[in-house]
């Protein structure tokens, strides 16, 4: 797979560290931010969840970049997931 992925965020951190996740499995792919396409407005957060405004972010993105796109929608940190997972 070549080309370019879109990671729906403005945030540099995010952004590296998709880099980092994707660089060695997909050599060929580019992931790229807000920053380095076309600008358009931000997609107002009107879901539910962290998850339903990642996905509004990502439909957003790749209609209009034409780009597969990521948005990131909760992220549990590795050391809080047994938290988490337990916490019910």
């Amino acid at each position: 797979m070549s080309g370019r992925i879109l990671l729906a965020t403005r945030n540099a951190k995010k952004l590296a560290e998709l880099r980092r996740i994707i660089g060695p499995l997909l050599p060929d792919v580019q992931v790229v931010g807000l920053h380095d396409v076309v600008p358009y407005a931000d997609v107002p957060e009107s879901g539910a969840t962290f998850a339903d405004n990642a996905l509004l972010k990502a439909r957003e993105g790749f209609a209009r970049t034409g780009l597969v796109t990521v948005a990131v929608g909760y992220f549990v940190p590795p050391h809080s997931f047994r938290a988490v997972c337990t916490s019910e």
